[in-house]
């Protein structure tokens, strides 16, 4: 056992399921707080240091510092190969997300340098940057595949995300994502026979958990993806989707409909997707304001959709084109600055609800008897500090399943 104690000030948010609406705004603060921890890293009891009994415990001095649960990054791209820091570039120089498409960028410039690597490589490449967001405070993080658009390239990225969960202390949560682009010079409707009869049933059984579909204007249609997301269901995968980002088609409402896990993007969602949102008790509105600042779009309407009765997430959406970020920090800043969000839902939006996301909600997401001890210790004077510090980074010691895995040790 271990006691973390000496924690000046805990927040944390309060459940096992995902929060709604004005329940975000609620964060437990605990003052003079310890942890007390399992040998197996889960937490026995959570509290101020008074009510807390461990007398054979191994304590551990968090020298006053303020505590938070680990980000959740509940929508990455984070295995991949090759930098696309010229798109950045060419969007810099006013191009659009379709111009640079056609020029040879775009998702299928990554697809050709993951169609010639291997899991290994893919993973050794990909793990900076999975250590990276362990630095930045994520303890949770879901990774999609998407960038193989065969059936061997999406095996090989999810088994790299599958190497990366083993060799780095984060749970990794894989997603398949074999419908993220046509590939280049393939009928669509042939391809979406692809994934639903080649690559779905090539998936080695456990290699992935969930399913997503870029459902959008130039990508994947709402018919298209109700047949790809029933195929993934019966065998086993829970869906996601991306949806509404570069048109409104209605993909929330649709992913409502499917009691998806989660939809993602939202930065075109009309008002009916905002109220079938607000009905639902699966699906979270997963916001990805590093992908909106990068790519100059209005950010989605987090404020709207909390107002309604939305549970909202917040992500990265890491990945080399659109959004070059592991920082789930700067992501609350720009939903607090951008997205008009206030503190405490943006930490909520990161953790628990980002927890929910992923179906990971009842063990992750908050500090809280019964839940896995990811816990992250910072020199700042209180949460509000957090997103106002923009692009910087107070961590100073990242605990995972009760363990310091990275910054300074304590004792």
């Amino acid at each position: 056992m271990k006691l973390y104690h000496n924690i000046r000030l805990l927040y944390t948010p309060e459940g096992r399921s995902m929060l709604k609406g004005h329940a975000m705004r609620h964060v437990l603060r605990v003052e003079d707080a310890a942890v007390l921890t399992s040998d197996d890293g889960l937490i026995q009891q959570v509290g101020p240091l008074s009510e807390i009994s461990a007398e054979n415990a191994e304590r551990i001095d968090c020298r006053g510092l303020v505590a938070l649960p680990g980000f959740v990054d509940s929508h990455t791209h984070a295995v991949f190969m090759g930098e696309r820091s010229l798109e950045f570039g060419m969007r810099a120089a006013g191009k659009s997300y379709q111009e640079i498409a056609e020029a040879g960028g775009g998702i299928r410039s990554t697809v050709e340098k993951v169609g010639n690597a291997s899991p290994e490589e893919i993973a050794a490449y990909s793990k900076k940057y999975v250590l990276n967001a362990l630095k930045l405070g994520t303890t949770t993080m879901e990774v999609k595949s998407g960038y193989g658009l065969t059936t061997q390239s999406e095996i090989n990225l999810l088994k790299a995300a599958e190497i990366l969960s083993r060799e780095t202390p984060l749970d990794i949560i894989r997603t398949f994502m074999g419908a993220h682009a046509i590939p280049k010079g393939t009928p669509q409707a042939e391809y979406v026979d692809q994934v639903i009869e080649e690559q779905l049933p090539a998936l080695p059984e456990g290699l992935a958990e969930f399913a997503d579909v870029f459902t959008d204007c130039g990508y994947f249609t709402n018919e298209e993806t109700v047949r790809i997301l029933e195929a993934c269901r019966s065998r086993g995968l829970k869906p996601k989707m991306h949806a509404d980002e570069l048109c409104d088609t209605g993909g929330a409402a649709l992913a409502a409909r499917l009691d998806a896990f989660s939809a993602d993007h939202l930065l075109k969602i009309n008002d009916d997707g905002i109220a079938a949102l607000a009905a639902s008790d699966r699906t979270v509105a997963t916001l990805l304001p590093i992908t909106a600042l990068s790519i100059r779009s209005p950010f989605a309407p987090a404020r709207k959709l909390i107002d309604a009765g939305s549970a909202v997430a917040i992500a990265t959406d890491c990945n080399p084109g659109s959004s070059m970020s592991e920082n789930m920090q700067l992501a609350m800043t720009l939903a607090v600055i951008g997205m008009q969000m206030t503190v405490e839902e943006s930490l909520i939006a990161a953790t628990l609800n980002g927890a929910a996301a992923i179906d990971r909600a009842h063990t992750h997401g908050s500090i809280e008897v019964g839940k896995v001890c990811d816990m992250v210790l910072y020199d700042i004077p209180r949460l509000e500090y957090l997103p106002y510090h923009v692009g910087v980074s107070d961590i100073v010691s990242v605990i995972k399943r009760g363990e310091i895995v990275s910054g300074e040790a304590l004792n």
